[in-house]
């Protein structure tokens, strides 16, 4: 099964340090760049109906549409259309208050702190749990 990995993060460095952990590990998987969550939300659309395997690692803090207003548009979507899909949060932010919000959100995995580590990395692409 193919994987595709939405970076939907706004600093340019990190979606780049993070594609290129993936590819290091497996370089089958396909990584698209979103610099906010206005354009993970449209590469998102693109993808419905695909049969890869769909992970998103989602920043909170961006400019035009930041990580909750990216999870709270997600309904919209209608993630069944996805054969099989994975949403993570990797933020800066050490507020506890995120680490409750993203909680309360059924579809959120899991909560990662950057930098993300290269076990992260393999947590994350061998996961079996998909929504």
């Amino acid at each position: 099964m193919n994987k595709t990995v939405l970076i939907v993060d706004d600093d340019p460095i990190v979606r780049l340090v993070i594609q290129k952990m993936i590819h290091n590990l497996d370089s089958s998987v396909n990584c698209l760049q979103c610099d906010n969550g206005e354009v993970g939300l449209s590469a998102l659309e693109t993808l419905r109906n695909a049969t890869d395997d769909i992970v998103v690692l989602l920043d909170i803090n961006m400019p035009v549409l930041n990580g909750w207003g990216f999870l709270d548009s997600l309904p919209k979507i209608n993630l069944d259309s996805f054969n099989r899909f994975q949403l993570y949060i990797v933020t800066s932010s050490t507020d506890e208050s995120d680490k409750f919000k993203s909680q309360s959100y059924p579809v959120v995995k899991k909560l990662y702190h950057k930098p993300l580590s290269k076990l992260n990395v393999i947590e994350i692409l061998n996961s079996d749990e998909f929504s």
